[in-house]
């Protein structure tokens, strides 16, 4: 971790910013581009190759009650499987369970699994590994980072903070293939919630034998195992005992480091066939004869926001945090980026997302109302305002948010970047003043962008911002079947975020990739992960 410092707002640069979850959502191909294949499940037919070499993340944990960054969800989501699953358009698809019914008026939910289920292993997968992976998920000792996704189940909060007994909890298997869920209230997307690589279903013996999570010992429930590691790579090999059949790409490479060289040069060289890309590598790459075909535009329902710290001062008073929402300019910031896919955001929830409001919620720039909200605050023009941090992982906004503060409102703020790791243990310890995040959904619905980061006690509530209004709006929206009712009670939310300014929406994001010709099935689906078992080489490739 880098000292911290105090910076004049004309040395700040401007910096790519790291995502903290994967660029997402529904492939939407330039119009040089070769339309691909999204498979959902294994390709029944046989490819000429059998192996694909892709750079991407590499996973901080194997365990999925553990893990909680993109790149180790992105991993986990192959070799761990939950319940259900979300596909490219985002909907929700079986995967472990082949159905599921609601009844008690929506509060009960009960998955059926699929029958013969068994682990990498050959070892049977019953319902009860499903509840035992899900309370190691709440367990009070280490709850998971994401606990709070299984809040709306009956004792799960109360179990997970130690106020509550593991027997209230209302998850149950009824017999060797039925999970039988009571909810709090109706949730239409509780399947969707089962489909979070967080609740993905891990062996029983996982707590006493960790080696099950290492290479040549490994056992999983998901389309691959892992076989190799190293500090660069990351091996899976296809999962011969998978529900859906063994995968077409028997081997999977996923390339951490490429050793410095470029991710385009290397798959112009054949080393890898599909790679994130850069703004500035796809500028030319759209015009190129030979690259322009393998481009591609992948939009994001993600977003970007900064966060306050209101447990203390400054940002416990509700008049500096609007001050800082209505004396930057956010919208025009964003717009001055050079990637045109990020567009200013109009609330917390990103396009393309259940929930997301045809009004506007976003940031409005009214600097006289700033400065006066500032003075409601004792700071006129900035004067005595106290030294406060801006901790980020390195966004490209920091810079001109900075000067912005300096210019608008007569505030000098100080300025640190930390490593993801670092900077996640902090935000969930000791947060810093001011912060900045970015959140794609861990399953396609408003309430992952609201009630899980803002609600009252939530284990991502990182800001530690508790409002009675708030939830009482996120609980009515929970509490509907009705599909305008609930869009009603979120915008309620959205609108109470806007004036409380606990955290600012900026924008929602997009990023580009390059394909191989021929491989089918590598397009990130709605939680912005790609399912590696339904890619495959066409014919011929």
């Amino acid at each position: 971790m880098s000292a911290p410092y105090f910076v004049p707002f004309s040395e700040v640069a401007r910096r790519d910013r790291p995502r903290r979850l994967l660029v997402v959502g529904a492939t939407v191909l330039l119009a040089t581009a070769v339309g691909l294949v999204a498979a959902w499940h294994p390709l029944a037919t046989a490819a000429a190759r059998n192996s694909v070499t892709i750079l991407g993340p590499s996973a901080a944990s194997f365990d999925p009650a553990v893990q909680s960054d993109a790149g180790s969800a992105q991993i986990v989501s192959q070799i761990f499987e939950s319940l259900t699953a979300i596909d490219p358009s985002g909907r929700v698809q079986p995967a472990l369970a082949a159905s599921w019914v609601t009844d008690n008026g929506g509060k009960r939910v009960v998955f059926h699994m699929r029958s013969g289920l068994t682990f990498s292993d050959g070892s049977a997968l019953k319902a009860t590994d499903v509840v035992s992976s899900w309370m190691r998920v709440i367990d009070p000792a280490q709850p998971s980072q994401l606990a709070s996704l299984l809040d709306d189940v009956v004792g799960c909060r109360a179990y997970r903070e130690g106020s509550g007994p593991s027997s209230s909890v209302g998850l149950k298997a009824t017999n060797t293939t039925d999970v039988e869920v009571d909810l709090l209230s109706p949730a239409a997307d509780f399947a969707a919630i089962a489909s979070s690589s967080t609740l993905a279903v891990v062996p029983a013996g996982l707590d006493s034998h960790p080696s099950m999570l290492d290479p040549g010992s490994f056992v999983g429930s998901g389309a691959y195992v892992l076989t190799a590691l190293t500090d660069t790579e990351t091996t899976l090999t296809a999962n011969s005992h998978y529900w859906a059949g063994k995968p077409a790409i028997t081997t999977v490479n996923v390339l951490s480091s490429v050793g410095g060289k470029s991710p385009v040069s290397e798959f112009e060289s054949g080393n890898l066939d599909y790679t994130p890309i850069s703004i500035y590598d796809a500028s030319w790459i759209a015009y190129d004869a030979t690259l322009g075909p393998s481009l591609r535009i992948e939009p994001s329902p993600s977003v970007e926001f900064y966060g306050f710290n209101t447990s203390k001062a400054p940002f416990n008073d509700v008049h500096v945090r609007r001050a800082f929402a209505l004396g930057i300019n956010w919208r025009r910031i964003v717009g001055l980026l050079d990637n045109q896919l990020e567009v200013p955001a109009t609330g917390m929830v990103p396009q393309g997302v259940p929930g997301h409001s045809t009004s506007d919620y976003g940031p409005k720039f009214d600097l006289a109302g700033a400065k006066s909200e500032l003075a409601a605050a004792g700071f006129p023009d900035g004067a005595g305002f106290p030294k406060i941090m801006l901790v980020t992982g390195g966004s490209a906004l920091d810079g001109a948010i900075i000067r912005q503060l300096h210019d608008n409102l007569g505030i000098d703020i100080g300025y640190q970047i930390e490593d993801w790791t670092s900077y996640n243990a902090n935000l969930l310890s000791n947060p810093p003043a001011m912060w900045e995040m970015d959140w794609v959904a861990d399953y396609p619905g408003a309430n992952d962008f609201l009630g899980l980061l803002l609600g009252s006690g939530k284990t991502n509530n990182f800001g530690r911002w508790a409002s009675t209004d708030f939830d009482s709006a996120i609980a009515t929206a929970l509490s509907t079947t009705d599909a305008t009712a609930m869009q009603q009670a979120f915008d309620t939310a959205q609108s109470i975020v806007q004036d409380q300014a606990p955290v600012i929406p900026v924008d929602y994001g997009a990023g580009y990739s390059l394909a191989a010709k021929g491989l089918l099935g590598a397009s990130p689906n709605g939680q912005g992960l790609i399912r590696y078992a339904g890619m495959a080489w066409a014919a011929g490739s």
